[in-house]
């Protein structure tokens, strides 16, 4: 190792003391460690604060809690490899009386080089088989009980891998090893295909120093897995599973507030029984618990409900609800139904047999489902697992990629055309070996427009389930349902809502219409009683209640065309034609942004909707059909809004409107 002569000068005197002091590398079980705790660790410490291998985790800091643990496992050398704020490290554990280990100290001044560089370091400790371990990993007594017991051939080294992958922490920063048998195959953290984890504890000898000492000398940097890639190609590196020892890489403020909670539950070991402690709960540290998917997930805003409510005599025209309230016969069956809300519900049958014979399916065909939102989480997490793919039309309903998202898959965007088009060709193109499900929402929020038939079939040949969600196809002149394709396709799913056009948002009901094994398989997930009495009642009543429900629904049709044809009126804007009971509306030409034109036209008292969150062009706000006097009303907040912002040269000023201009 002539590239660190100084290291090869003191190997002599150091194997002699070693023999002096009686230790035999040849027994089962290596004695001693060397802990690699050189790095800045910049992702988990300020700059001011302690240097990484002292961040205290649960009080204690963590090296310290490392050699605590391989002390207590037999561990009896630990050769600690420094680099940034060496000294410190090194005064902080010769001063720690917990620790009876031999400590020896390397000091590696190329730190900012790659791991491999370190082990170059402590070459000179290394003369048989020696546990090796990264600064930064807390791992429980058993992970290292299994390391030293392990049956490991002359000239072999080893390393300890979890093949709980899910378990993993932060697996998109993990290191990831294919296994083939007992023998590594592939490792690194950008490796595709892979099968366990890099827990960070190996048990190696010399082989591995001058695997890396060959590369160092290729390339002037060496990583340990590039030392593990050299040998595993002789087949030379094999992989101990460390079954359900705990551990974790604590290398950023999150997996820090995980760790600690683990301290907690299972003791400063992290040992087999949950533990008692007395290190006070951090509210925070509670997020830590839950999947990286769902840490990730931006829950549903419902700040425009909570405006709404708070502004009396606002004009609600943001969430395509109906204006119109119940019928007398639903508020008379709601009340009666309330009579019995001791007991749990009932009438979902005759619900669903209802229903499904609207459409000509009996009951097996049908599934309820708070909402349909409650339905389009059933169906992903049916389908859908962690990192699996949904292919989404955009812009879109926002609750598809969101869902996606919660459960760990990944939403994929096909981008609609210039004309706001779905791009089949682009949706099938978009389809590979991970997607699991497709959403189609026609008429689709918040374009308005309708998919054809041909395109649904095209989509439906694919054979991968597609929901098509039908939320607002009633408000078509000719209502065309695509349901009738159940027969040809089990792998449609056609949602359905009572939210719009029969005006019940508040009582939560949404139903399914899909081929019996599919309803099996939601029924499998569905929590029982998700729809209650009341909703039951108001559904059947309202079902009886055709007549009034046709009346509502001609007069949004009507005030819908209204809309688009007053609007359009008004220079500067675009209303787009729509099947739903929504209006989009493009206002690029007025030179406004969607949040200045909804905040300019709260100050007039009508609040409508940005569609940033579906993926929309920022020019682009959505309007909710109303009764005929809020759509006046909303026209005349439109024609303020433009004449204002094209009467002025910066568009910024427009954002001002928002201020002195609110209704009292």
């Amino acid at each position: 190792m002539s590239f660190f002569p100084a290291s090869c000068y003191r190997a002599a005197a150091i194997a002699t003391e070693l023999r002096s002091r009686g230790l035999n590398m040849g027994q089962r079980g290596p004695k001693r460690a060397v802990i690699l705790a050189a790095g800045m660790g910049s992702r988990l410490v300020a700059h001011d604060s302690s240097p990484k291998p002292l961040k205290p985790v649960a009080g204690v800091p963590l090296l310290v809690r490392i050699l605590r643990t391989l002390q207590g496992e037999g561990i009896r050398d630990a050769v600690i490899v420094t680099g940034h704020r060496g000294d410190e490290i090194k005064r902080t554990l010769l001063a720690e009386p917990s620790l009876g280990l031999h400590l020896y100290f390397v000091q590696n001044d190329e730190f900012d080089r790659k791991n491999g560089v370190s082990l170059l370091q402590a070459a000179p400790y290394i003369h048989g088989d020696c546990l090796l371990s990264m600064a930064d990993h807390l791992y429980s007594p058993d992970l290292v009980r299994r390391l030293r017991q392990f049956e490991l051939p002359a000239g072999h080294c080893v390393l300890g891998v979890d093949r709980d992958v899910e378990r993993c922490f932060d697996l998109e920063d993990a290191t990831k090893v294919r296994v083939n048998g007992s023998r590594i195959e592939g490792i690194g953290k950008d490796l595709a295909d892979y099968d366990a984890i890099d827990t960070g504890v190996f048990r190696i000898n010399a082989d591995l120093v001058q695997e890396l000492a060959r590369i160092y000398q290729a390339s002037g940097d060496c990583s340990l897995s590039d030392g593990v890639r050299a040998l595993a190609q002789r087949d030379r590196f094999l992989v101990c599973d460390v079954g359900d020892a705990r551990w974790i890489d604590v290398d950023t403020p999150q997996a820090l507030q995980r760790a600690e909670a683990m301290i907690r539950v299972f003791g400063d070991t992290l040992g087999d029984e949950p533990g008692t402690s007395n290190i006070p709960i951090d509210p925070e540290a509670m997020e830590q618990f839950a999947p990286s998917w769902v840490r990730a997930v931006q829950p549903y805003n419902e700040e425009h409900f909570d405006l709404a409510a708070s502004r009396p005599g606002v004009v609600r025209m943001m969430s395509n609800e109906s204006p119109f309230p119940p019928s007398e016969r639903v508020l008379r069956a709601v009340l009666d139904a309330a009579r019995n809300a001791h007991l749990y519900p009932n009438g979902s049958r005759t619900l669903r047999e209802r229903l499904g014979a609207r459409e000509g399916f009996d009951s097996e065909y049908v599934s309820l489902g708070n909402g349909s939102t409650e339905l389009i989480d059933l169906v992903i997490r049916t389908f859908v697992g962690p990192g699996e793919e949904v292919l989404l039309s955009v812009p879109t309903f926002s609750m598809y990629e969101a869902r996606t998202r919660a459960i760990g898959g990944v939403p994929v965007m096909v981008p609609m055309t210039e004309d706001n088009d779905f791009d089949i060709h682009g949706i099938v193109a978009a389809v590979t070996e991970r997607t699991k499900l497709v959403f189609l929402c026609t008429p689709n929020n918040p374009t308005g427009n309708k998919l054809d038939e041909a395109s649904v079939r095209r989509i439906l040949g694919l054979g991968l389930p597609t929901v098509i969600d039908e939320a607002y196809h009633e408000f078509a002149e000719k209502p065309e349902s695509l349901s009738h394709l159940l027969s040809e396709f089990p792998n449609a799913i056609v949602l359905r809502t009572f939210s719009k056009a029969f005006g019940l948002a508040g009582l939560r009901l949404g139903y399914s219409l899909s081929h019996p094994v599919v309803t099996r398989l939601l029924g499998r997930l569905k929590l029982p009683w998700n729809v209650n009495t009341m909703t039951i009642a108001a559904a059947m009543a309202a079902l009886d209640d055709m007549e009034e429900f046709e009346a509502r629904r001609r007069r949004l049709i009507d005030g819908r065309n209204w809309l688009v044809r007053e609007l359009s009126a008004i220079p500067g804007i675009e209303a787009i034609p729509s099947d739903g009971n929504f209006v989009l509306m493009d206002t690029t030409r007025v030179g406004v942004t969607a949040q200045g034109f909804v905040d300019a036209m709260l100050a007039q008292g009508v609040l409508i909707r940005s569609l940033n969150v579906h993926h929309a062009s920022r020019t682009f706000v959505r309007i909710t059909v109303g009764d005929e006097a809020q759509n006046r009303r909303c026209v005349d907040a439109v024609r303020h809004v433009v004449m204002r912002a094209l009467a002025v040269d910066a568009p910024q000023q427009e954002l001002g409107l928002a201020a002195g201009m609110l209704p009292s």
